[in-house]
């Protein structure tokens, strides 16, 4: 047998081998392709539940966190000012903590809100016990005037940002 022949042969086997292989990839491509596009698919579902769940779930801090409700939660009749006001400020700081992971599903904008809403929630509590001098029942009604200018003002620009967002991705 000579070169010649050789090389014949081996490109008898070649040719055919080459152009499976192009199919083979073609193939592989294609149902790749096909493959991302479902996981792709689902994972859009599955991040529009888990966001509008944050929402929800940020729509429920903002109850929770409404110094009418703390105070209810927090049992105060058994406690004086200095203690209510630490345990006012550990429940907003829990409340918070618990809800942190909300955050990566929402738009930083809307998260700072929640910051700010935090912020001078713990502010307010500290300026109405500065201005009750100790005193439990001046302190807690300066909570609850507090509370209902908070709630007609911050609230409820958290609230309209919240729907804001969800009506900007759901609808």
């Amino acid at each position: 047998m000579n070169i010649i022949e050789v090389l014949v042969q081996s490109v008898g086997f070649v040719i055919p081998a080459v152009v499976v292989y192009f199919l083979i990839r073609q193939f592989l491509r294609g149902h790749l392709a096909t493959e991302q596009m479902k996981i792709r698919s689902t994972q859009s579902s599955e991040s529009k539940g888990l966001r509008l769940q944050a929402y929800e779930r940020l729509i429920l801090l903002c109850e929770r966190l409404k110094l009418g409700s703390l105070m209810l939660r927090l049992n105060a009749s058994e406690m004086d000012a200095s203690q209510l006001k630490s345990a006012l400020i550990i429940s907003i700081q829990k409340e918070f903590e618990h809800n942190l992971t909300q955050q990566i599903y929402v738009s930083g904008q809307l998260w700072q809100m929640f910051i700010l809403l935090r912020d001078n929630l713990v502010a307010s509590i500290s300026g109405a016990y500065e201005q009750s001098n100790g005193d439990k029942a001046r302190f807690e009604s300066l909570l609850l005037e507090t509370g209902a200018t908070l709630d007609t003002t911050l609230f409820n620009k958290v609230r309209a940002g919240i729907r804001k967002e969800v009506e900007l991705y759901f609808t």
